[in-house]
């Protein structure tokens, strides 16, 4: 029973906090986000959070299409989706012979739930894939987000990861500019 009572008042304790911290972004963003334009210094640079199997390749048709200003990219992936990260690596192979100035870098955080993991359990590995999340958009702070998923309206176990990457991307920059390419 207590064992219960300290995971609700810590997942109660951290809901506040996020909401907290999320109003008060919000905010800052509300008075001095139409500040800035991405892109206005040139190359614009991306986040991607690659979905599993067809969504990364849908997402890669959609960034092939892009200029050369999208630079550097950003490509968020589940550290056991072996699959997007060889598609992803084939892409940017093919795109640095027709651009040496190519620019990407491949992040890896938890699945935030395995294909046939219960609902329940999926709310610690969410949680995990949550905090690894929060101190990589930080880092990263891209001018434009790509959510495969989102984008692609699936209901795959990485939604979760990519929404949670969305509401990180609005708590930490009012910069971002995210799209469905």
């Amino acid at each position: 029973m207590a064992l219960l009572y300290a995971v609700v008042s810590g997942v109660i304790l951290t809901a506040v906090v996020l909401i907290t911290v999320f109003i008060l972004r919000l905010f800052g963003i509300l008075r001095h986000g139409s500040e800035y334009k991405p892109g206005q210094k040139g190359s614009v640079s991306v986040l991607v959070v690659a979905g599993s199997g067809g969504h990364t390749t849908e997402i890669i048709r959609l960034l092939g299409s892009l200029s050369q200003s999208y630079n550097p990219r950003h490509y968020v992936i589940a550290d056991t989706d072996k699959m997007s990260e060889e598609k992803i690596r084939t892409f940017e192979a093919e795109r640095k012979k027709s651009d040496s100035a190519s620019q990407f870098t491949l992040h890896w955080i938890p699945r935030s739930r395995e294909v046939r993991q219960s609902w329940s359990s999926s709310v610690l590995s969410s949680l995990s894939a949550l905090m690894s999340s929060v101190p990589l958009v930080l880092r990263l702070q891209p001018d434009m987000q790509t959510l495969t998923d989102l984008c692609t309206q699936s209901s795959s176990p990485s939604e979760l990861k990519s929404a949670s990457l969305n509401w990180v991307r609005v708590i930490s920059s009012p910069k971002v500019d995210h799209r469905c390419v």
